[in-house]
């Protein structure tokens, strides 16, 4: 099994430890040391990250990042250059469900989560996070340090370029590409190009004026 690094204290490095355990021995936790809150978690060290080379020799340890979307993902593009300017090489973690067909390519650091979908062509960067059931459908392109929530659909022949943040559900048409650095919220359809840094928020759903079980009987259910 290879030994692996994780570079975060927080709930998303605390998540994808329970799906790395699996398949890698996970040695340690590593932050910052002014960012270390508690000396382990789930009995591994956190160690400070200024100096990880000096107990983890690169040669040996590979390192992944489970950072959030913060600052638009750009800390986790930031830590992913730190840690190449330490030596250190990266594992891609892919869930056992997630079909890789032989014609798709991918970089390193990227995490893809149970049920995703990457279809035929499709190419995937580097220190990408795409989560639960999303799809990245036929020829499409997601640069690197993008976050991909559950749910997300990326249509055919279409680009996301890099430190992007899809939302839950939200759905990119076919032959669209989404510039850098634009946050799509939750359940947003987005079928033309955008420019650098654009928000698309899509309307949030309405309390309707009945209860539910006089909704009910309103709609003869």
């Amino acid at each position: 099994m290879k030994k692996v690094i994780i570079y975060g204290n927080g709930r998303i490095a605390k998540i994808i430890y329970q799906f790395l355990k699996k398949e890698y021995e996970v040695v340690a936790f590593t932050v910052n040391k002014g960012f270390i809150e508690e000396a382990s978690i789930e009995t591994l060290p956190v160690v400070p990250f200024e100096n990880i080379e000096q107990e983890y020799d690169p040669k040996e340890y590979k390192m992944i990042i489970a950072v959030g979307y913060v600052q638009m993902n750009h800390i986790r593009a930031k830590k992913y250059e730190e840690s190449i300017q330490k030596g250190y090489s990266f594992i891609n973690y892919i869930h056992p469900s997630v079909e890789l067909h032989d014609n798709i390519k991918i970089g390193v650091n990227n995490i893809i989560l149970d049920h995703a979908t990457i279809q035929p062509y499709a190419e995937i960067g580097n220190s990408n996070f795409i989560w639960s059931n999303a799809v990245i459908a036929h020829g499409s392109i997601v640069e690197d340090t993008t976050w991909i929530t559950s749910g997300v659909i990326v249509s055919g022949d279409s680009v996301i370029k890099s430190n992007c943040f899809l939302g839950v559900n939200a759905t990119i048409g076919h032959n669209i590409t989404i510039e850098e650095d634009n946050f799509i919220g939750a359940n947003t359809l987005v079928t033309k190009n955008t420019n650098k840094k654009e928000v698309y928020i899509s309307k949030e759903g309405e309390k309707f004026r009945l209860d539910s079980q006089r909704f009910l009987q309103f709609t003869g259910v």
